[in-house]
């Protein structure tokens, strides 16, 4: 399937997933239209991740469509 080959993100938190609801933030709301790819291994250290509200390790989009 289309899922399978393609990363889709959450358009609330911008986590990937490959699954139907985002299972950090339980959104049902999921694109595969982004820009950048972010990987947090430190949320509490990175300015990224705290000006874009992460806080837990993992792999990010930049920017959801």
């Amino acid at each position: 399937s289309l899922h399978d080959a393609l990363p889709i993100f959450c358009t609330t938190c911008h986590h990937i997933t490959k699954d139907n609801i985002c299972p950090k933030c339980r959104s049902p709301s999921l694109s595969d239209d982004f820009g950048g790819l972010l990987i947090v291994f430190d949320p509490e250290g990175s300015a990224i991740a705290k000006a874009m509200n992460i806080k837990e390790k993992g792999r990010y989009a930049l920017k959801v469509r």
